[in-house]
């Protein structure tokens, strides 16, 4: 199909900030790049994960040649053991993305699929799509943008980056290849907003070597550095300081410990054999000599920072001398979590450094002046900004503009909005049905907005159950209304408060003929509407109120 548009389909992460899952199509064929999960936010009780609703995924059917990971982050890659199922097509990544996802696949059998390894450079084709990964430099390793080729259409994918000359493993965003094929003509720029709002360029990764240093070389008891399990170069950073000075290094924290001994066999990580301890055997080391590398960077309650905080561990703790180090950004809603952490920390008499107080950390994301350094580099002639909530699209959209991009050619589009490319223009068609999927335990998709609302509901003003038994002949209460209530009153006050609802009930079920009494759907209305007006009126509270009726 020569003549059909190249279609943009966002199904998650614009206009906020995970979730990220883009569709790029053209006629028969169509790649999806990433499948993120969004961590719950405070009002989404109950909930682990959040992921995107895919039904556009299936409408697709026998179009749909594939997924593209541009990174192992949980925000593009973790959905994909829910979504995998329904999809028996094959899984692009670089060689450290892919080994993530098998080992996450693993818990998944029914989402095993084939995953093709690619290095930044290559190019291969998926349909009449064309594909090229290309290297950019991110708080992970192995993490690229794509140059996507539809007919005569060009699209680039910038994923998330950042323009760091000094990495730590000397990988460096290739902008040579973005001015490339911004010589070649660009039709569209797909770009990460998540820092627009930060004036300037992001500092290198290789800084927090320097940081850490002169933190270690200060303390003189333990040094305990909480980071992402997934932050490799940062943990290398760790690891080499530990080197220099001398100290050994224990890792705790099923993820920590799993990531690391992967990124050793992938060849992304070095960690010397001698400096690398059993955290039994370094919980009895002189306290000068060792490092604990642990998870737990955002408050997380069973993680190996938190329990040692709060004295869970009988032979671990952070006391006097010690110093904690929180090496990571905070993401958005676990502000209170870590905070409590940090406030236990002080507690046990430990110095604790974090952002807000100390140089510990480097984003992962480009700053305002890197992100206008890639427009002029790719000078798009349309652009989409992408991974942030509306005011960071509306800033990058605007700096596209600033760079040369012109007004009606950029785009600020959200979940289920459709940009079509052809020719000389570009424009937005009908939306697609898109939302949001709850991931709660085992389940996937058994809560909807509205068990979420009771929830909330609960939450704040409690439950009520009330039990009676009617006589299914006479129609008559024979015992009851009896109450069982969890956070409405102290049990203090129950009796009290239960006896005037009782009345409340009895009076208004009294009214009721015993035809009426007899319908348990009608008597089970009654009896809530009773006991909703009582507690309104002498508590001024909204209990969930849930008569349960016995007939006898």
């Amino acid at each position: 199909m020569s003549d059909a548009p190249l279609r943009i389909v966002p199904l998650g992460g614009l206009g906020e900030f995970g979730m990220n899952c883009l569709v790029v199509e053209r006629g028969d064929d169509a790649v999806v790049i990433d499948c993120g999960v969004m961590f719950p936010e405070d009002h989404m009780m109950g909930i682990d994960r959040v992921i995107p609703d895919t039904t556009y995924l299936r409408e697709l059917g026998p179009r749909l040649k594939g997924f593209i990971l541009t990174h192992g982050h949980e925000d593009h890659v973790g959905a994909l053991p829910y979504i995998l199922p329904d999809h028996d097509v094959p899984v692009f990544a670089t060689g450290f993305t892919g080994a993530l996802l098998e080992r996450k696949l693993e818990e998944y059998p029914a989402a095993r699929r084939p995953i093709e390894k690619f290095e930044p450079g290559e190019r291969w084709r998926l349909g009449d799509l064309d594909i090229e990964g290309i290297r950019v430099t991110h708080s992970i390793v192995d993490a690229c943008g794509l140059a996507i080729r539809a007919g005569k259409d060009l699209v680039v994918h910038t994923g998330d980056f950042k323009i760091d000359n000094e990495p730590i493993d000397g990988l460096t965003t290739d902008l040579d290849r973005f001015a490339a094929l911004g010589e070649e003509g660009v039709d569209l720029l797909l770009s990460d907003s998540t820092n627009v709002e930060v004036d300037g360029r992001c500092k290198s990764e290789s800084r927090v070597h320097g940081y850490l240093r002169a933190i270690f070389e200060r303390t003189e008891g333990r040094v305990f550095v909480t980071t992402f399990a997934s932050h490799i170069h940062r943990i290398q950073a760790v690891v080499d300081v530990c080197e220099e000075l001398g100290r050994s290094i224990a890792i705790m924290g099923r993820s920590m410990e799993s990531n690391a001994s992967l990124a050793t066999r992938t060849g992304h990580l070095r960690i010397p054999g001698r400096l690398l301890v059993d955290p039994r055997v370094a919980e009895n080391m002189p306290r000068s000599q060792v490092c604990f590398l642990l998870t737990g960077s955002q408050g997380e309650p069973g993680s190996a920072l938190s329990r040692m905080a709060m004295l869970e561990m009988r032979d671990l703790e952070a006391g006097p001398g010690d110093a904690v180090i929180f090496s990571s950004r905070v993401i958005p809603g676990n502000d209170r979590a870590i905070g409590e952490v940090i406030d236990q920390l002080f507690r046990c008499g430990a110095e604790v450094y974090y952002s807000r107080v100390a140089d510990v950390h480097v984003s992962g994301h480009a700053c305002r002046e890197e992100l206008r350094q890639m427009l002029d580099l790719v000078r798009p002639r349309n652009f989409v900004p992408l991974h942030g909530e509306y005011r960071n699209l509306v800033h990058h959209a605007r700096l596209a503009i600033e760079t040369g991009v012109k007004p009606e050619n950029t785009f600020c589009l959200v979940d289920g909005q459709v940009l079509e490319v052809e020719s000389e223009a570009a424009y937005r068609v009908d939306p697609v049905a898109v939302g949001r999927v709850f991931i709660d335990g085992s389940g996937v998709g058994d809560v909807d907005d509205t068990v979420i609302r009771d929830r909330r509901h609960i939450s704040v003003d409690g439950v009520v159950m009330i039990i009676l038994a009617v006589s299914h002949q006479t129609g008559e209460i024979v015992t009851g209304p009896d109450f069982i209530c969890r956070g409405l009153v102290s049990p203090e006050e129950e009796a009290a408060v239960f006896d005037g609802a009782r009345q409340s009930i009895l009076d208004r079920v009294g009214g009721m003929s015993a035809a009426a009494i007899a319908d348990v759907a009608e008597l089970r209305e009654e009896v809530r509407a009773a006991a909703r007006r009582y507690f309104r009126r002498t508590l001024g509270r909204r209990p969930v109120v849930v008569p349960y009726i016995m007939e006898l």
